[in-house]
């Protein structure tokens, strides 16, 4: 609601942590969209909690806090420390399907350490199921601590923010690139298609990475009016990508705000601004 106060969008990448503070009286606008650099990797050292860089990272948000005065968190999770799978939605009406999906796909796990959220896809046939383990996400619900409230989204939530935020009623594909990982999301009439990781050793294996998952994920090589792409190393991305993509897809690298469609006082960014889209998307109230 306007008036209660800024949020916080935060999401990490490395030894990076992007953060966007919404201005909560005019819409579409940031007070601040920054980046702070560590020397240690951000998301492993929230997970592990580990003692001297966790407190690095607890403090910066405390601080942030203390300038800010923000009302809500929300935080970006990293995908590969979730399960994603796409199941039919007889298994999600039926308790006992539902229990027994749960302990294949996270064979060995105590079922009281898990948190499965289940989630609407454009087939409603289907249903999308994310899990995760509440020991792994400890940590982020400990720097939540600075503000009343605070949410989790995962990465292919980002499409859903940005179809309320752009009024995008078309097809679009988001590309989120990380250090050594893609997370790709499909979006289908303002509704969630499919969504998926690829892990990477090297960029020169993306393009053939890509095609071997689309054997049995053809929505990987769908038609699609736009192909949204952000993160870290998107140039790479791009460059090995392009040639597989379908050839009237409009390719977007959202390194600008004007592509973004946001505004802020600053215009300039000693930073790739790509990288901070999803802490941008996440600041704003959808």
């Amino acid at each position: 609601m306007m008036g209660s106060g800024p949020n916080l969008g935060i999401c990490f990448s490395d030894k990076q942590l992007y953060f966007a503070i919404e201005d909560n009286k005019t819409p579409r606008r940031l007070k601040r969209i920054g980046c702070f650099d560590f020397n240690f990797n951000v998301a492993k050292a929230i997970q592990t909690q580990q003692k001297d860089y966790f407190k690095g990272v607890y403090d910066l948000i405390g601080r942030l806090r203390e300038e800010y005065d923000f009302q809500q968190i929300r935080m970006l999770t990293i995908p590969d420390t979730e399960c994603w799978s796409t199941l039919p939605k007889l298994v999600y009406d039926q308790p006992d399907e539902r229990e027994s999906y749960l302990k294949i796909l996270m064979k060995g796990v105590n079922r009281q350490a898990l948190e499965p959220i289940w989630y609407e896809l454009s087939n409603r046939d289907y249903k999308f199921l994310v899990i995760r383990n509440k020991m792994t996400i400890s940590g982020y619900q400990r720097l939540t601590e600075h503000a009343p409230s605070a949410d989790f989204c995962s990465d292919f939530e980002i499409g859903e923010r940005w179809v309320n935020h752009s009024k995008a009623k078309g097809s679009f594909l988001t590309v989120s690139c990380y250090p050594g990982m893609l997370s790709i999301s499909a979006y289908l009439l303002g509704k969630l298609r499919a969504a998926t990781f690829i892990h990477f050793d090297d960029f020169v294996d993306i393009s053939y990475l890509w095609m071997h998952y689309a054997k049995n994920l053809k929505w990987l090589n769908g038609i699609y009016e736009d192909i949204l792409v952000y993160g870290v190393n998107t140039h790479q991305v791009i460059n090995e990508l392009k040639s597989i993509w379908e050839g009237s897809a409009n390719i977007i690298k959202l390194d600008t705000l004007e592509k973004m469609q946001v505004s802020a006082d600053e215009t300039t960014y000693s930073f790739n601004l790509e990288s901070a889209f999803p802490a941008i998307m996440l600041a704003l109230e959808s």
